[in-house]
């Protein structure tokens, strides 16, 4: 007989849970959504459209706004040519606290983000999200890079 332990949630739960926070709050459409459950811990990845800078900024406050505590971070793969934004939180359900992590990768703008360098993550605050969100200088249609 196979049991889930009280510190782990089921696939299904947590797939549920995060099902639930989407629809409840409204939140943008996801290009890719990751549940892992182990016996160990639940782990919910979603990924926001990737366009620019300002535009990922903007869908990473949509969720941080239904979200009681967030850490954001920005991250420069080694590679250097992308930048990776992102926020980490918790979901609490019935089945317990699930991680969260909400991403989206856009072409590097060193005007924005300065001067983070390949390979280095970078704490940034809602703030700085809210400065990039509302820069004019780019579209922010789809579609662009």
């Amino acid at each position: 007989m196979i049991t889930t332990p009280t510190f782990a949630a089921t696939f299904v739960q947590a797939a549920r849970l995060l099902a639930t926070h989407l629809t409840e709050h409204g939140l943008p459409q996801p290009v890719s959504l990751e549940v892992i459950s182990t016996a160990h811990r639940s782990r919910l990845t979603a990924q926001v459209h990737f366009v620019n800078v300002p535009r990922i900024a903007a869908e990473l406050l949509v969720w941080a706004d239904t979200l009681t505590t967030v850490t954001v971070q920005a991250w420069r793969p080694p590679s250097g040519d992308r930048v990776h934004l992102s926020i980490a939180s918790a979901l609490r359900g019935p089945a317990g606290i699930m991680e969260l992590t909400i991403f989206g990768g856009a072409d590097h703008d060193p005007a924005l983000l300065g001067d983070l360098a390949p390979g280095e993550h970078r704490a940034v605050t809602l703030s700085d999200l809210r400065t990039w969100a509302a820069d004019t200088s780019h579209r922010l249609t789809d579609g662009e890079g």
